[in-house]
């Protein structure tokens, strides 16, 4: 499993929002048994969102020199809580559970993707399906049964239609406009292998 990493989404956060971001930062991290010697002060990161605020008030009649004064406020408090950003980063060695505890965002894991068992897609003529099966590493041969119907039973009678070498096989013959069901299983050295879960395609 990939470490998590502190995010620095708060960045592009509106400084209203941001405000209560930093605000909560601060809070999480006051007495935080993970955190007891931080690289920023909390004391430097609660006056740089003080800062923010005093600098929000005087921006509101929307002058051009506090508007820009806002902006090299929020700068310097970006840079601060980036500083932090790293500093828990590193003490937290990717444990996510600890990041949360800070106050800042940890990194999603990715969404393993597991390849379905087995496919179907339209076939080059009217009638046709192509079958795309996950080949086993020891795998001799792939036994291709089908069903035909809207709604697989219980008490389906299965009919195989192929055997072959190859994960990949082509029906043809069908009735164009019926839903049919298919699914596959494995002949390896140790026996064959469980049929995987069906799949319904409809034939064009």
């Amino acid at each position: 499993m990939r470490k998590s990493k502190v995010v620095l989404d708060f960045v592009k956060l509106l400084v209203a929002i941001k405000v209560e971001f930093y605000l909560n930062v601060i809070d999480k991290l006051t007495g935080n048994i993970y955190f007891v010697a931080s690289d920023v002060p909390l004391s430097a990161l609660s006056t740089a969102v003080a800062n923010i605020q005093t600098a929000m008030l005087a921006a509101e009649d929307g002058g051009y020199t506090a508007k820009s004064h806002l902006r090299d406020v929020v700068k310097e408090a970006d840079l601060l809580y980036i500083r932090e950003a790293r500093y828990i980063d590193r003490i937290s060695n990717g444990d996510e559970t600890m990041i949360l505890s800070s106050g800042f965002h940890a990194s999603k894991q990715p969404t393993p993707f597991n390849k379905p068992p087995i496919a179907a897609t339209d076939g080059e003529h009217i009638g046709s399906v192509k079958l795309v099966g996950k080949q086993a590493p020891n795998g001799r041969s792939c036994i291709w049964q089908m069903y035909k119907g809207t709604v697989l039973t219980e008490d389906a009678v299965w009919v195989t239609i192929a055997t072959t070498t190859a994960a990949t096989y082509i029906h043809q013959g069908l009735e164009s406009a019926q839903y049919y069901f298919f699914r596959m299983a494995i002949v390896t050295p140790e026996g064959t292998t469980d049929f995987c879960e069906p799949i319904r395609k409809l034939v064009v």
